[in-house]
């Protein structure tokens, strides 16, 4: 899957949440939601959207099933960080 645009918006306030916006597959599909995080080593990662079941645990919404589009999505989603 082509991604064919990624917007975010900078956080301001939180040492963590750093960003938030959306992918765009193809033209034709978003995922909303996506977060730019940074751990507690102080490295970023890319956090999908997700809920909390009754047990308290936190469970993606949606995500990427290959490697591969996993891996294309965290690279253009940094790229766009570091940009804004």
């Amino acid at each position: 899957m082509k991604i064919t645009e990624v917007r975010l918006k900078k956080r301001e306030g939180d040492e963590r949440f750093l960003a938030s916006g959306s992918v765009t597959l193809e033209g034709e599909f978003v995922v909303s939601g996506i977060k730019v995080m940074k751990s507690k080593e102080g490295e970023l990662f890319i956090a999908y959207p997700s809920w909390k079941n009754s047990d308290g645990q936190y469970k993606d919404v949606c995500f990427p099933m290959s490697r591969t589009l996993r891996e294309d999505i965290t690279v253009a989603v940094l790229a766009e960080y570091e940009k804004i």
